[in-house]
């Protein structure tokens, strides 16, 4: 079985890798072995590494319009102001922004403030949710101003490309998937 770490990493790279229809252009912020593993399964692709202490400052030097995917393996830039604003500048206009989240059941007043930082600059923001092998359950964020996470995912690479272990097309769909309460909870904040 696959341990958490994988799995967390499998769902923020797959997710917006799978939904993009020709992604080129990825940023990694936090950087991992583990990302960068799962990243390696999708070709031609270029990847931009970027430390999560100067995550503001690299974004904001990167030229406009410029990436396709960043994936970002620290929430903790949500609580900077300026994020939503240089991820949105820095990608494409269909580019996806993957990032962890704070649990939308246990952190909600955290989960409001993330979901208000994106929703400020993306017109979906979406949150996602998954569990590991160890039954532990995890959210991430997908924001764009194009993909639709359940609209536009493509079915070929989300089951035809090799070495998934956790990844499918189903999960993907299902991982979108919010009990009554959660969307209530986040109503208006929930963007899709």
């Amino acid at each position: 079985m696959q341990n958490t770490d994988n799995t967390i990493y499998e769902m923020l790279v797959h997710i917006p890798m799978c939904i993009h229809a020709e992604p080129k252009q990825v940023a990694i912020i936090g950087e991992s072995k583990e990302i960068l593993d799962e990243l390696a399964k999708h070709k031609e692709i270029n990847i931009l590494k970027i430390s999560s202490d100067d995550a503001i400052a690299k974004l904001t030097d990167i030229q406009e319009n410029s990436l396709d995917i960043i994936i970002a393996n620290d929430k903790k830039m949500l609580n900077d102001p300026l994020f939503g604003g240089v991820a949105k500048r820095a990608l494409n206009s269909k580019g996806i922004l993957s990032i962890l989240a704070s649990s939308l059941a246990k952190d909600m007043s955290e989960a409001s403030q993330e979901l208000k930082t994106l929703g400020e600059h993306f017109r979906i923001v979406m949150p996602y949710g998954f569990t590991d092998s160890n039954d532990n359950y995890s959210y991430a964020y997908l924001a764009s101003s194009f993909y639709h996470p359940t609209a536009d995912i493509n079915l070929q690479r989300a089951d035809l490309t090799d070495g998934f272990n956790y990844y499918n097309s189903d999960i993907a769909v299902a991982s979108f998937v919010m009990p009554t309460y959660i969307r209530k909870q986040y109503l208006g904040l929930i963007k899709s």
